[in-house]
């Protein structure tokens, strides 16, 4: 069934696939961490297995939402403001790994100070993001040659 949508019925669309996605994300997200709370004071595994259901329930909610909108959900204001919140996390992921890392192997290696395990394994898993981030640039950048 195609059919052409006024504007504002584009407009209304939008906002209506939106508004149940970010419900369903929230939905799964609060249940989650409420279930995780009730874990750490009951230490019973079901709460925790039904807040992660619960998790995936918001998921596929959010999937279906993006899935049968009629309308792309992103308007040119959002892609921008998501290109520029990109902008920022790369370039704080890239200064937080060219000075982290060479400060880690030094400090370590002369016995000046040695990082915890959660600071190192953040270090080099951002490492590893700009890996994955620069083999999928290649990746996308071979398709459109």
């Amino acid at each position: 069934m195609t059919e052409e949508l006024t504007a504002k019925q584009q407009v209304e669309k939008r906002e209506q696939y939106s508004k149940w996605i970010n419900r369903s994300v929230g939905f799964g997200v609060a249940s989650f961490f409420i279930a995780t709370a009730i874990w750490t004071i009951t230490e019973e595994q079901l709460v925790l297995f039904a807040g992660l259901g619960l998790y995936w329930l918001g998921a596929i909610g959010m999937g279906i939402g993006y899935w049968y909108s009629p309308v792309a959900l992103r308007d040119e204001f959002e892609q921008h403001t998501e290109w520029e919140a990109n902008q920022a996390v790369s370039a704080f992921i890239a200064a937080v790994s060219i000075i982290g890392i060479p400060a880690d192997v030094v400090l370590s290696t002369t016995g000046v100070y040695t990082a915890p395990a959660a600071i190192r394994g953040a270090l080099w898993g951002y490492l590893l993001l700009i890996f994955i981030f620069g083999a999928a640039h290649w990746y996308v950048k071979r398709q459109y040659e």
